[in-house]
């Protein structure tokens, strides 16, 4: 099984909430290396997105860079369509946004039958000093976060909860993670680890599990498509990992039947569209070899581009493909300068010129 590798090219994105005296609520990927609370981390980016939307249309928290923020002098579109309070120009107390930015914190932290109750107290206090605006306010706040519980919530409790499934095709692998947490739905995302030539599921799937959640927080339900040979030990090493008791599970009924099923037919899809991929991707590398002549398939391509806007602001950019098509994290945009403007050639021998100095040094 230690044969598996779990490739993984990309950090998981995460809900940031800023350290600042007007908090700012965005996505993040990368170091957590700006203060503030991270909420995560979630499998998929749309996961995120949606988020992110619920948290502005709901607690009206500024999305926006602290350079744009700084320098506003009116409200932006943002509080025009009602997900801002505008805290820039001014428009909101302090207080009250400091008190949303509190009560956005408890709903992402899971706590939302706590927010929704204190939530009724404080609607019920408005009503009785006859603060009828603020009451309605208080109410569609409510009933806001009651619909988010109604359409996410597994079996109507606070699940933390991972839904695992292989796909296999020879010695290719697909692994694709359905993650629930506090009983909200935080999305999907298939992995394609590199098997080295082993075609056995359950040692894939065991693979995946004790490297994933060796640089993950494991939930306290782990639910597979199928039963590992050293699940008790996985079990008692998660446990003592995440300080708390991790179940591994595979046999399951009801609405996590449902995940299961749902997660194997997503891996098998996804599967085959990466496997579609890859065998376009050795075409389309089959017939520039024959065209250019090669004696070989390219295991490396380059591929520069020139743009400006009417002579100004020349940008090259390069892209990577090697034999498995886009290499992104290769991928470089060189700023041009002291050549005539509009000038392209210029443009595409100052970039290559500095690409093959650097790779030469």
């Amino acid at each position: 099984r230690y044969n598996v590798l779990l490739r993984d090219d990309k950090s998981y994105p995460y809900v940031l909430m800023t350290q600042e005296a007007w908090p700012r609520i965005a996505m993040h990927r990368g170091p957590r290396a700006i203060p503030g609370r991270y909420f995560g981390p979630y499998a998929s980016v749309g996961a995120v997105r949606d988020t992110l939307n619920l948290m502005h249309k709901l607690f009206r928290l500024r999305s926006c860079e602290d350079s744009v923020f700084r320098n506003r002098s009116r409200p932006c579109l943002q509080h025009q369509i009602g997900r801002c309070s505008a805290p820039c120009v001014g428009l909101v107390p302090a207080r009250d946004y400091a008190e949303s930015v509190r009560r956005a914190g408890l709903l992402l932290d899971g706590r939302s039958d706590e927010l929704t109750d204190e939530l009724g107290r404080s609607m019920e206090e408005a009503s009785m000093r006859l603060d009828f605006e603020d009451a309605a306010r208080l109410r569609d706040l409510i009933t806001g976060i009651r619909t988010l519980q109604a359409r996410q919530y597994v079996d109507g409790r606070a699940a933390d909860l991972d839904v695992l499934a292989v796909a296999m095709q020879g010695v290719s692998a697909c692994v694709l993670l359905l993650a629930f947490r506090d009983g909200r739905n935080l999305g999907t995302r298939a992995f394609f680890p590199k098997t080295n030539g082993s075609d056995n599921p359950e040692e894939v799937l065991a693979a995946f599990v004790s490297q994933y959640y060796a640089e993950q927080p494991p939930p306290r339900e782990i639910v597979l498509d199928r039963d590992l040979p050293d699940r008790e030990l996985l079990e008692h090493a998660l446990s003592s990992s995440g300080e708390r008791r991790v179940q591994i599970k595979c046999n399951v009924r009801g609405e996590r039947a449902g995940y299961l099923d749902m997660a194997r037919r997503n891996a098998e899809l996804a599967l085959g569209t990466e496997l579609t991929s890859h065998a376009a991707q050795l075409a389309r590398a089959e017939a520039l070899r024959d065209l250019l002549g090669m004696p070989s398939l390219p295991a490396r391509i380059e591929c520069f581009d020139i743009s400006h806007t009417m002579g100004e602001a020349t940008v090259a950019s390069c892209v990577v493909f090697d034999a498995e098509g886009p290499v992104r994290g290769q991928y470089r945009r060189y700023n041009i300068a002291g050549i005539i403007e509009g000038d392209d050639y210029a443009a595409m021998n100052q970039a290559i010129s500095r690409r093959f100095r650097r790779a030469v040094e």
